[in-house]
């Protein structure tokens, strides 16, 4: 076998394999993406957006000051076992504002009128001001947070 041969040999080797690879990358992150949900533009209630909190492959919402957000596309970040999971399924506003942490929603929470936020510090207004800014340009807005 001579030398143009063998070039011509490792270059078709070379791209099967890319080939193959591309084919099994592109179907594993066709598996793996989030169905995008479509929810009609509608009133939504704390205990209502509750249940979409990724578990089981479901939707992602998150309310800010009024408004929920389907932030499904961002499942990595979002999802049960992943670090801001925290805030799927609640009004985050409170929690993201002031930059905490908590254990998770709870029936206390979930039975509160919705924060008015009153008592944020301009500081802490800011920083919520910053994440609605950025939801309302990577998330689709799904309707209102409104009391039951």
């Amino acid at each position: 076998m001579n030398n143009a041969q063998k070039i011509l040999l490792t270059l078709s080797l070379a791209y099967g394999t890319y080939k193959v690879i591309s084919y099994f990358w592109a179907k594993d992150k066709a598996n793996t993406r989030a169905k995008r949900h479509t929810f009609d533009c509608q009133h939504w209630t704390k205990r209502s957006i509750s249940t979409y909190t990724g578990a089981n492959n479901t939707p992602i919402l998150i309310a800010l000051d009024g408004k929920v957000y389907d932030v499904s596309e961002g499942r990595a970040f979002y999802e049960p076992g992943c670090a801001y999971n925290v805030f799927a399924g609640r009004d985050a506003s409170r929690l993201l504002a002031k930059q905490e942490f908590d254990d998770g929603m709870t029936d206390a929470e979930l039975d509160a009128p919705i924060d008015k936020l009153d008592d944020l510090t301009e500081e802490d207004r800011e920083a919520l001001d910053s994440y609605i800014g950025l939801f309302s340009v990577k998330y689709q807005c799904v309707g209102d947070l409104v009391e039951p």
